[in-house]
């Protein structure tokens, strides 16, 4: 009996973390339509939605990381992060010299003095505002964050940083979202778009859910009802906001995080007992490819766009847009790891 009770408790787990492969395929093509947007009133308005996304990413991260702990790879995290940041600053580093190199004579030099200007390095450093690629900012804050957390750990203070949480979180929306309407002006996104206010409550509350996993599953009848009553909040939020004149660019609402938590406490409680093919699929897509989709994506972009523009289909392109560019960029890492073997296939994270 005590080995079908583990047996049993091995399946579930491993599904679990399969319901979490699919929100992360998911919200990597949430991630693409943030970069290039269904077009309209509609697409703005899904837009808004789509802000879930990243806050989602740090979520599961701290959501995984007591199994990280349990099998002793926090350093061997950090290291693999570490890897990511340098190796994708640098292939945009050289992207972008290649394109100033094509289209303006002698722009590289200008390019380079620029992105490596003492100001530019400190907002780098700082803020991780990349200034290879702005999206790149998230590997830099989420190596901040697990650095940060594994010093606290050490000394046993990171509970101390989930009481900050709120608070971070707080700052988030009053220097970015609602600064028009506390202070009537904006402020630089980079000052709250790092590892400070998003990476690390997003972080805790991941953490948080992995602990209290036995609630959310109690109350698994609440999450479809406070993801239906979080999206019509934040669409609210944005429709008052848009009217009022007072929508800044920064990204999210105060919705944005209860939304963020229902969609995640969704996946957490739905049914394990079976996954069809197609989720089968979708996880499989979320844990090989779904960090090198949010990697990769904007070099896509660029490239179809160049393409779509040559050949004057514009005006239907931005219809599809996002479906193209997710499916080109998995269709692209798919054949790398057939012919090449990267992405290696990775095993679920949960401890089984």
């Amino acid at each position: 009996r005590a080995e079908q009770s583990r047996a049993e408790q091995s399946r579930a787990e491993q599904s679990r973390a399969d319901n979490i492969d699919i929100l992360k395929a998911i919200c990597a093509f949430l991630i693409v339509c943030i970069h290039i947007p269904f077009p309209g009133t509609i697409g703005a308005y899904f837009t808004a939605l789509t802000r879930i996304a990243v806050p989602i990413f740090f979520m599961i991260t701290g959501y995984f990381y007591k199994d990280t702990i349990a099998a002793g790879k926090e350093k061997r995290q950090i290291r693999k992060i570490l890897r990511l940041f340098l190796i994708s600053n640098l292939v945009y580093l050289v992207w972008n010299c290649t394109l100033y190199a094509i289209r303006i004579r002698e722009g590289v030099i200008g390019y380079l003095s620029d992105i490596f200007s003492l100001k530019s390095l400190l907002k780098f450093m700082l803020l991780n505002d990349s200034p290879f690629s702005g999206h790149l900012w998230y590997l830099g804050a989420i190596l901040y964050v697990l650095v940060i957390i594994y010093c606290l750990d050490k000394i046993h203070c990171r509970k101390c940083l989930y009481w900050i949480a709120p608070f971070l979180l707080a700052v988030d929306l009053i220097l970015g979202k609602y600064s028009m309407v506390l202070f009537h002006r904006e402020f630089p996104y980079i000052l709250v778009r790092n590892f400070l206010f998003v990476g690390l409550p997003y972080f805790c509350i991941g953490c948080v859910l992995r602990d209290n996993f036995d609630k959310i599953k109690k109350h698994s009848k609440m999450m479809p009802i406070g993801v239906v009553i979080f999206s019509i909040t934040t669409l609210l939020e944005r429709f008052i906001l848009e009217n009022l004149q007072l929508n800044t660019t920064r990204d999210h609402y105060i919705s944005t995080t209860f939304l963020a938590i229902a969609v995640f406490g969704l996946m957490l409680s739905r049914d394990t007992s079976a996954h069809s093919h197609c989720e089968k699929m979708l996880a499989e897509v979320g844990r090989r490819y779904s960090t090198w989709i949010y990697i990769l994506h904007p070099f896509f972009i660029k490239v179809i766009e160049f393409v779509v523009e040559k050949i004057g289909m514009e005006r239907v392109f931005r219809y599809v847009a996002p479906f193209v560019i997710y499916f080109v960029t998995l269709l692209f890492l798919a054949g790398l790891s057939k012919y090449v073997g990267w992405p290696a296939p990775k095993k679920n994270k949960l401890k089984r």
